[in-house]
């Protein structure tokens, strides 16, 4: 994980909240557990020509990465292989890879953008989502500092309006 307060580290943050989000619908989108296979694939050390173009194949290749490193089991690799091309569609629809060339609709081909090689890191930070706390614990700290500023904002601003009060009685009296 990067420093606290880089450009990159409130990106990975933004996508963890997402991930989180794609989680919690994983029972009713069957597929994720396929998108995550190939985000993980794509931001880990495997994918090293991040300009190509991932295609069927590539999809099938990151499942198999998936289960050799204990992320997936291999009844899910089975279930998904024959879904490649839905996976790589549904990468696009979450916006973490853009659509390359579609002129075989059975074998789109596409490319992994910046935040899915995030998203890939964070899923392999987090043992594919099961090891959360260091994100939850900068979210915590991020929702503990807003809420102090709003404290003390709250508290300027009451002490402003206490002092144009005085200041009002003062001038009434005089």
């Amino acid at each position: 994980m990067n420093l606290p307060f880089s450009p990159t580290f409130f990106r990975k943050m933004d996508i963890f909240q997402q991930l989180m989000e794609y989680e919690s619908q994983k029972k009713i989108k069957r597929l994720w557990e396929g998108e995550k296979a190939l985000l993980m694939w794509a931001g880990g050390e495997e994918h090293q020509h991040l300009g190509s173009p991932l295609d069927n194949q590539h999809v099938k290749d990151a499942l198999d990465y998936c289960v050799t490193k204990n992320f997936i089991p291999q009844s899910e690799n089975d279930r998904m292989k024959g879904s490649a091309r839905h996976i790589l569609e549904g990468t696009t629809t979450h916006e973490f890879g853009e659509l390359v060339d579609d002129t075989n609709p059975r074998n789109p081909r596409i490319k992994i953008n910046r935040n899915g090689i995030l998203a890939g890191q964070v899923l392999i930070e987090t043992k594919n989502l099961k090891k959360t706390f260091k994100y939850k614990k900068w979210s915590c700290d991020w929702y503990l500092l807003y809420f102090v500023a709003g404290l003390l904002l709250v508290f300027q601003v009451l002490k402003v309006l206490v002092e144009l009060i005085q200041k009002a009685s003062f001038v009434i009296k005089h």
